[in-house]
């Protein structure tokens, strides 16, 4: 009974825990980027992204509506505000298309 009741207290912690990984983007094959600027330009921030990932060696290309080309692979941007220290920043992940 008490393995019950501990079970039953424990799970909303490890539910909060799973869905918080999840939506912080850094699970495996994601790219994940904190740009040093903040863009609202959506034309300048897809310009910093691929000269960030050109920078690291990759060779990266916009096809327009989010969907990227980086090294033959096809991924789709998911920008993200979040609050690191009470200061928002823009967290970029590109997610891989599955076929």
């Amino acid at each position: 009974m008490e393995i019950l009741i501990s079970l039953l207290l424990f799970t909303p912690f490890l539910l909060i825990a799973y869905f918080a990984y999840k939506a912080s983007g850094y699970q495996k094959g994601n790219i994940v980027m904190h740009l040093d600027e903040w863009y609202k330009d959506h034309h300048q921030y897809v310009k910093a992204i691929e000269n960030e990932l050109n920078k690291q060696g990759k060779k990266a290309v916009f096809r327009g509506r989010y969907n990227f080309e980086i090294d033959g692979k096809s991924y789709t941007l998911h920008p993200q505000i979040v609050t690191v220290d009470r200061v928002p920043t823009q967290r970029t992940i590109l997610i891989p298309d599955k076929k």
